[in-house]
């Protein structure tokens, strides 16, 4: 389990970004209602200093506070960035993020897939500002060869 956390903890380090200033946050949403503390399809952007898309949050709907800056987010979908090219997207089907801090936790179900890899578990959370990502229990990876496909089970017929 611990080697599998070092694993995790790697590769949630590549999907990271090298933040050196206060990046721009912006929310757009193509249908808000206004004074319900809600939005319906909502897109939060977060740029580094040189104007390079680092993640974006989308989300169905959400419940906005409106004192403390927490939004639960429903249908969540997180877009990681590495030099302006998708790096990994996480899924979770509720989570509460919070806009001041920059983190998203969830007691859900959570899926993240990269290029050759999927990571799938019970619980998270991200913290933006130091790139980190932990997975509170039942945490699998599995691994895809270069063609997509799942590795052969060796010593399975």
């Amino acid at each position: 389990m611990r080697r599998c956390l070092v694993i995790l903890a790697a590769t949630v380090a590549l999907v990271g970004y090298a933040q050196t200033n206060a990046p721009v946050m912006q929310v757009t949403s193509t249908a808000p209602q206004p004074g319900s503390g809600s939005l319906q399809g909502f897109t939060v952007p977060e740029y580094d200093a040189n104007g390079q898309l680092i993640w974006q949050m989308f989300g169905d709907s959400a419940r906005v506070e409106l004192v403390g800056g927490r939004v639960e987010v429903q249908g969540m979908r997180l877009e990681f960035y590495q030099k302006g090219s998708l790096d990994a997207t996480m899924r979770s089907p509720v989570c509460l993020f919070d806009r001041g801090s920059k983190t998203a936790s969830s007691d859900e179900a959570v899926e993240i897939v990269a290029t050759n890899m999927m990571v799938t578990g019970k619980g998270f959370d991200w913290n933006s500002n130091d790139s980190r990502m932990r997975i509170r229990s039942d945490a699998t990876m599995t691994i895809f060869n270069r063609k997509g496909m799942p590795f052969p089970k060796v010593g399975v017929k």
